[in-house]
């Protein structure tokens, strides 16, 4: 992905989606910090208080040429991010696979944007010669499962008891998306 996309949600509102670059950092920490407080955090392993990637390992994720970093802007604030790293690039056996992650503040949420950012995604993984997409997400993230389903991922595998939140374990659903069959 290499210019910005303007993007009309379900609601009207008109948002930018592009690349991350360096300047992005003290939105991205914002983003975090707002979106740590929220009930989506707990989905994706974020908490309130949660410690912030500092800016150089971030940058250096954003730069690589195997990972698409993307987020959604509202103006300046960001409302959403999405990636894409190839899990093991060099390898000769499995270089050709990728992890995916999409993570949105609430008041953005089903307004077709996790939809956008993951065709966006899968666009940049055809492009970039990745054959298998791999996701992971909590039993009760059922806004979640059901976008990657939506989008053709598969329930691959269940690892229990991976997290207690609120007094109760949440199992992790392992999904994947083959893009050359």
């Amino acid at each position: 992905m290499n210019r910005s996309i303007k993007f009309k949600l379900k609601n009207g509102k008109v948002v930018t989606i592009r690349r991350l670059k360096p300047d992005d950092y003290d939105a991205i920490k914002k983003y975090y910090t707002e979106f740590n407080k929220g009930p989506s955090a707990k989905m994706v392993f974020e908490y309130p208080g949660a410690p912030i990637t500092p800016k150089e390992q971030m940058v250096q994720r954003w730069s690589n040429k195997n990972n698409l970093y993307i987020a959604v802007f509202d103006g300046n604030k960001v409302a959403a991010i999405a990636q894409i790293c190839k899990i093991m690039p060099d390898h000769p056996y499995s270089g050709r696979n990728a992890i995916t992650g999409t993570t949105m503040l609430e008041k953005y949420t089903s307004n077709g944007l996790g939809t956008k950012l993951k065709m966006i995604v899968e666009k940049w993984a055809r492009e970039n010669n990745v054959h298998k997409l791999q996701s992971e997400t909590f039993h009760k993230n059922t806004r979640s499962i059901g976008n990657l389903l939506k989008q053709g991922y598969e329930i691959v595998g269940v690892l229990h008891d991976v997290a207690f939140i609120d007094g109760e374990w949440y199992h992790q659903y392992n999904l994947e998306k083959i893009l050359e069959k």
